[in-house]
Parts: structure tokens; sequence; C-alpha cells
């Protein structure tokens, strides 16, 4: 008989794992205790102290201190770097450790186990659990609209929350039986995006709620969904099992919630963790060091249970999930729910593998969502075809990027874009993560709209000028591809990020995602194989057919050879919080400031002109247009320079693009962004590689340094110890020698930047290194250039021209209470030189300060002082 919810016709099954009693230990005290020595006594037992923490050797040191090591292991920062097996054993001792302080601490033997000790929940009925796909069980007929309901009683509660509840069962009625017909009746669809998201090969099952008596609205103008405010998205992630019986079998481990809201950024989201048994999700809380909510942490599960093998399992923290739905392209927070997404493929079409199991109900999924009234602005009678027309598709993005009369981008590009979009895309376009973090990246735009059509990467330099996005010159060695993708460090930078673990120039990518994913590597292979190389424009299409063929075989062969999903996941934490209340990161800095060589940190005033200095604004540069930007008519500048002028004495624009910087925004930006990260948040690439390469951590100045705790300035002690701007000599000092850690040649190579900001600086990547952490370097060396008159000219290594308008601003900072006598400008006397370029790397640091306590602190969180090149973001005057 026919049934109202046949199973789904799906290529991506699940058969749900059913769940076992959580596995339980027994330790004893002095077991424990050998294993916290063995894990942590050579850094942290006396006299060791690294970082500052020392735990005591007894049994009120470990009661005392237990917790917070216990906190660092489950979150995967201890030991720093780790590998697998030192992350899961640390995840064993946390476990441990908490379980014996629940049980007050006893001298004896105790029990625990690293699940919750969670009871009850619901269990998922045998026949749903059997026929689990990525659209659920079944799937509803549409043709029965009496099929679906809502569930108001949990829409009006979710409308009133400012949080997340305690459980998943508490977020719908029937989340928590994954029987999608029971979830229908009240207004819960499962769907599935083409272009899925790489996760440690996680298999996902995507749900979406819609308010009763509202939809998801379809734009054909914007060809854009709106979707309404407290629409619930969730998304639960299974991790296989290998059964005694052979038969592989999916456990729930996580179901990740977000709630929609507008402005976007109000939006709640979170994780809920599955206990062992997969009768109760709970809502994850460990907390950052600075107690808030959420940070990352490491779970450990059976990934067979007849050896017993485990596996990592990494839990992204909130920071994480806001570096990548940041850059969502409905600018609602929500991924993989777009018109592209929603627009299912066969295999082979658009991008998609042809190697893909993709099933009827997979390929119709638009048509329920529609005739279910989930989606509006589309026709509810029209056909998948006429449907599919009207929603975008990645051909056609191609279609429209490539010059009339040339052919449409091959099947390579196809695929590779199709990977961006679910993998890539949120962070490289203008509003994501990686862009807002390195301007210098704006043009890596790898949406479907983006650069990658019509683009040719071969011989184009990063931004940072020294490698190659793509190296296409094989020097007529036929195998010189095959031996390029096989070195530890590739000529093409595109594939190196795929494919190589992140060093000092780069960070693996997609960021953020554990695990190894091949077929990026083989994508990008395949991507760069179909690029027409050097010295093939003049060969017959044959000719240039076989090469690329040639070229794709050695792809598939080096890709083979070099990449496999690893036997267990690594994972390095990320938190650049500080503790509450704060502490200084050095705590020697009493010690240290006004004494040599740092006496003059005391010695140097610093007055009311700094202060209106740091503020004052000066023309630079001109707004680097866009489209959709537009400048207002405005008079000339009270004073007009050189630079501002054509051959013909007139204005090179109109003058209201005359882009206008303060000392303090320009000093942030052009030295410190770099790591700290544009919003003073310690939120950037360069922090994200820092941390995966030494454990150090970027701190994030807002809310550390010149944050508050309960109300009281953190610049406090500071003050007390040094007077009015105390906080300023500390910040110089740890700018200029109080941070220990050391930037090899290579990392700054890849992550310093000038030529976005109007600062000029010493190209000389010995430099650089020489530098490291202590970014005053930097301002010494444009100092420098200001007093060998070489400040954004041809001149200086660097050729940094676009900076010459910032020439006057720049020798105001250098010289103030600092005068350039003609023996310093020629370099005669070299004590008057040295004490001259002193205090001026002291003057630059001091317009940061300023800029940090009045301006990137006061405003709201993720608040940037807009570069020349974001007109978008420009303010009106």
């Amino acid at each position: 008989m026919a049934t109202a919810c046949p199973p789904a016709r799906s290529g991506e099954r699940i058969p749900m794992h059913a769940g076992a009693p959580a596995a339980t230990f027994t330790e004893t005290f002095d077991g424990l205790k050998a294993r916290v020595d063995a894990q942590c006594a050579q850094c942290h037992a006396a006299p060791n102290a690294v970082g500052g923490f020392q735990y005591g050797a007894g049994l009120e040191g470990l009661k005392h201190d237990g917790a917070r090591m216990a906190l660092k292991a489950s979150q995967g920062e201890m030991p720093p770097l780790a590998t697998p097996e030192q992350t899961k054993k640390a995840v064993e001792l946390a476990c441990a450790i908490d379980a014996w302080l629940a049980q007050g601490s006893p001298t004896g033997s105790f029990s625990g186990s690293c699940d919750d000790a969670v009871t009850g929940g619901v269990s998922v009925e045998p026949g749903v659990a059997a026929a689990m796909t990525d659209l659920g069980h079944c799937v509803p007929d549409v043709t029965k609209p009496e099929l679906f309901g809502s569930d108001p009683d949990k829409d009006a509660a979710f409308a009133a929350l400012t949080k997340l509840p305690p459980r998943l069962s508490d977020t719908d009625t029937d989340i928590m039986t994954f029987d999608v017909e029971k979830l229908a009746a009240r207004g819960t669809f499962a769907f599935a995006p083409t272009y899925p998201l790489f996760s440690d090969h996680a298999k996902k099952l995507r749900l979406v709620h819609v308010p009763a008596g509202q939809s998801i609205r379809y734009d054909a103008q914007t060809k854009a969904f709106h979707i309404p405010p407290n629409t619930r998205f969730y998304k639960t992630f299974f991790k296989s099992v290998a059964g005694k019986d052979g038969y592989l079998r999916y456990r729930k481990i996580e179901t990740r919630l977000i709630v929609v809201r507008e402005p976007w950024n109000q939006s709640l989201f979170g994780t809920y963790l599955w206990n062992a048994e997969g009768t109760v999700a709970e809502l994850h809380d460990l907390r950052y060091r600075n107690g808030e909510p959420f940070s990352d942490r490491v779970l450990v599960y059976t990934e067979h249970e007849g050896t017993g093998k485990t596996r990592n399992y990494a839990i992204p923290g909130a920071h994480r999930c806001v570096n990548c739905h940041t850059g969502s392209e409905g600018q609602n927070f929500v991924l993989g729910f777009t018109p592209l997404q929603l627009n299912r493929r066969a295999p082979g079409e658009a991008g998609v593998d042809a190697n893909a199991n993709i099933q009827e109900d997979e390929l119709s999924q638009l048509e329920r969502l529609v005739r279910a009234g989930v989606i509006t602005g589309l026709p509810a009678s029209g056909t998948r075809q006429e449907l599919r027309d009207l929603l975008p598709k990645l051909e056609g993005y191609a279609q429209q990027a490539g010059p009339e009369g040339q052919p449409v981008p091959g099947k390579e590009a196809l695929e590779l874009q199709g990977y961006f979009v679910g993998n890539c895309a949120q962070c490289h376009n203008p509003n994501g993560f990686a862009v807002q973090s390195n301007p210098a990246i704006a043009s890596l735009d790898f949406s479907a709209g983006g650069i990658l059509f019509g683009w040719n990467p071969c011989g184009v330099k990063e931004s940072n000028g020294q490698r190659s996005y793509a190296v296409c010159d094989d020097g007529a060695q036929p195998d010189f591809f095959l031996k390029d993708l096989l070195l530890r460090t590739p000529g093409s930078t595109l594939y190196q990020r795929v494919a190589r673990d992140t060093d000092a120039r780069i960070i693996h990518m997609p960021a953020n995602v554990p695990g190894n994913d091949c077929r990026a590597a083989l994508l990008m292979a395949r991507y760069l194989g179909a690029l027409e190389w050097k010295g093939e424009e003049a060969l017959s299409a044959q000719d240039k057919a076989a090469k690329k063929q040639e070229r794709l075989r050695q792809a598939e062969q080096a890709v083979a050879a070099s990449c496999s999903n690893p036997t267990d996941v690594r994972w390095i934490t990320e938190d650049f919080t500080d503790k509450v209340p704060y502490e200084p990161r050095n705590s020697r800095w009493k010690d240290a400031i006004g004494k040599p060589p740092y006496e003059h940190l005391t010695r140097y005033p610093i007055t009311a002109q700094h202060e209106q200095l740091a503020r004052q604004s000066f023309p630079t540069n001109w707004w680097v247009g866009k489209p959709g930007c537009s400048f207002p008519n405005q008079p000339a500048p009270e004073t007009i320079e050189p630079w501002m002028l054509d051959t013909l004495g007139r204005p090179r624009y109109s003058w209201g693009r005359l882009y206008s910087s303060t000392p303090g925004a320009t000093a942030f930006q052009g030295i410190c962004a770099n790591c700290h990260g544009r919003a003073g948040d310690g939120q950037s690439g360069a922090a994200k590689t820092l941390v995966a390469l030494n454990g150090a951590r970027v701190a994030n100045l807002t809310a550390g340094l010149f944050g508050a705790t309960n109300g009281t300035p953190n610049l406090v002690p500071f003050e007390q110890e040094y007077g009015a701007h105390g906080g300023a000599r500390y910040l110089l000092w740890m700018a200029s020698g109080g941070t220990t850690v050391q930037f090899t040649e290579q990392f700054m190579q890849a992550w310093v930047k000038y030529g976005e900001v109007d600062i000029d600086f010493s190209a000389d990547t010995r430099d650089w290194a020489s530098w490291g952490a202590n970014m005053l370097g930097a301002a010494r060396g444009a100092c420098d250039l200001i007093r060998l008159g070489k400040f954004g000219t041809a001149t200086p290594p660097s050729a940094n021209i676009t900076a010459i308008g910032g020439t006057r601003m720049w020798t105001e900072v250098c010289t103030l209470d600092n005068p350039l006598t003609q023996g310093i400008r020629e370099g005669t006397d070299s004590a008057a030189l040295e004490e001259w370029l002193r205090h001026a790397e002291f003057n630059v640091g001091v317009m940061a300060y300023f800029f940090l306590r009045d301006e990137l602190s006061k405003n709201p969180p993720g608040w940037i002082y807009p570069l020349r090149n974001e007109c978008e973001k420009r303010v009106a005057p």
C-alpha cells in the first residue's frame, strides 16, 4: 500500500548507530598523578613554569590546578602543537581529572566516563535509523498538504530567546526522533546542498524550520533568498563506526543550530553534543580564557568496535563559526542554503563530481520545498526544469565571466569552483573573514561570480609579491608538473594551500576544518593542469589537448602518491581571548620598562600634541573607485600637495575623492593589524598561522589591554605605575622587546604588508626577520626613510610609491618633540641618529595607542577604519 512518506531516494546513506552505554574507566590517584606528570611536568612542574603556569606537586596542588589543566587539555590546547595521539591522551587525561574532582578528589581509586553523565532522552526508532539518508529516512508526499504543519509554540519561544536552550530537545518538538515525517508535521524539512562542506568525511543531515505563517522568499531581481528572522537551521554530524559485525553505521556526534536574526550578527548559534547512547544532546559550553562560550573542544570516539580503535573529533569554537559565517552569501549568517546550493544537479553537471551517487529525491528537493511553502517567490506548479532555469546555475556564472566568443571554462574550472562554493567562498569574498582581515587579497573572490572563471593565475604573484599562485612553465621538462606537485613546497601556492599543512607562509585550506581532503588537492591539481601553459599559445588544438591530458594524468598520479586520509585528526586550538580579570601578557613589565635598554620608554614625554596628532586627519591618497561608490563634490583642501595634481596642475580626481587617514589609524593598520587583526581582536590569518606553528597567541587588544574588568579599565595598573598614558609605555615595550616570540624570515615574507596603507619601510626581508614580533621596527624603518627623503619613492627596495601622500603625516609623527637636524639627516652623528630613530619609533607607537584607546576599543566589536580600497565602507562627510 502506498505510504505518505516513502523511503528517501538518496545516494547519501547514513544508517544510524544504535548507541551504546557510556564507556567507564577506573583509576587511582597515584595513577592519575603519574599521567599528569608524564604529560605536563616537563613544562609545568617545579622548577618549570612555561607560560607562567606551574602546578603543585601533591594532592592539594592537583586539587587547586586540576580544573584548569583539564580545561586546556579538553580544548586541545595542551600539550601545544600536539600530535593526534598526544591530543587523544590529553583528552582522556582531562576526563580523568574531571571525574576525580567531581568525586571529591579521593586519594584512592575512582571511576568515571568521558561521556557527559546524562540520562533519559529519546531513542531513534530502528526503522528510522536504518533508513537514514541526508534527506532523512523518508520523503513526505508534497501533494498532501495535510501532512505539513507548524510549531507555533516553539516559534514564539524562540522569538523571545536571547540565548539557546540547554538541550536540543527544547528547540523543536520532534527533533530528537529524526523522524522527518513527524518533523514535517511541525514545519521542519530536510535539504542538502549541491556543493557540500568537507568536515573530515562526516555525514550530515540538514533541516530548516521557518516560523509559522512565514516563508523564505526568493527575489528574482537579486537572485537571492530573504530568510525571515527566527528561522532555524539544524545540521547534525555523523561519524562512521565499524561494528563488531563488520558493518558501517553512523554515530551522532553534534548538532549545530543557527537561529537567524536581523541584523545577521545578532543571530544565535551553538552546537549540541550527543551522549554515547545517542539519546540526549546538550549545548556545548566549554569556555574561552575570558569565560565566554564556546571554545574549541576535542572529543574522542570509538571508530572500530572490533579493535577498539578511536579517533579525535574537533568541535570548532564560536570564533571559528563567526570567521566562516560572517561571509555568508546572503549576509544572514547561513551557509549552504542559497538558490545556487538548493538547485541540485546530476553527477557531472555544473562541477558536480561525475562519480557521485545522486538520486531522484535529491534532484527534486527544490520542488518539494516550494510546494510545501517553505520557499516562495517561485511558481509552486513549476516543473523541475522550470524552477532550475529560474535559479542561478554555476555554468551560468561561467558563461557570464568569459569574453564574448570565447569558450566557456572547462570541466576542471567548474569542478574547482563548485568546491570553492561549499568550502572557500564564505571567507574569500568581499564580506568574508579572509578579505576583511587582509584586504590585500580582495581580488581573490572565490564566490560563484568571483575571480575563478576567466582568471589566468599563471605567473600572478601573491599580494606580498614573493611567490606565484600558479607556475605554468615546464621548461621543456616532460614530467615537471608531476615532480613539482610532489615537492614539500610546490611552486604553485594555490596547490600548496590545499595539499600541504600550515607552514610559515601559508594556512592550510579550507581553514577551520579538521582532517585532510584529498579531493581538494586533486581538483586544484587538475585545474592547474588544464590551464594553458607557457609556450603553448601557437600549438594546434590537438597538441594543446594532448599537453593538457598529460598534465591531468600527472595530477592524478601526484595526488594519489602524496595524499591520503589521515588515520587521525590533528587539531590546534585557537583562543585569542585574555583572562578575566586581565593579566599582562609579560609579567616582567615592571622589571623592564624604564630600565636599559628600555629606559627611553619612561624618559620620553607623551603630550597633548601626541594625542591631537594621533587624531588629526591627513589627506594621503585617493579612494579606489568601485561600482556603487560615489564621491561628493567638495572644495579643495587647505593644503594642496604636488601628488594631488597632474602634470598640467589639475586635480587628478575630484576633491571629494581624497582619502584621509589619521596617524593612529595608519600606524595601527600598517603595522599592528597584520597580526592583531584590523579590529584589534587577534583574529587574523597571521595569528592562525602562528598558533599552528609554535603555539604563540596573538593578543586581543580591544578586549584585553584596552578592555575593562567589571567596569575598571585594564589600563589602570600601568597608569598607577607610570602615570597618565602608562598603558602606552607597556604597549610600546611589548612592541619593541617585551614580546619574545620570534618570527622567521619566511613568516615575515608572507604576512608583512604595507601597500594598502600610506606607509613605507624596508622591503628587505632580513630587516623583517630581525624585527620578529617587535613590529615597531617597521615604524623605525618608515621614519628612517623620512629622514633620508626617500619615503614613498621608487628609491628604497619597497618602491611603495603609493605612500607618497603620507609623507607629510609621517614627517609630523617622526619629528614630534624630535627635531631632524642636518647631522641626523646625514647620519654623521651616529649616537644622535640612534636617539632620533628611537624617539621616532616611540612616537609612532603612541599614535597607535591613542587609536586603540579612543577609537578601536570604543566602537562596536568588529569595527574597522576603512582603507582606501574600501570605498563601500566610506562614511559620508
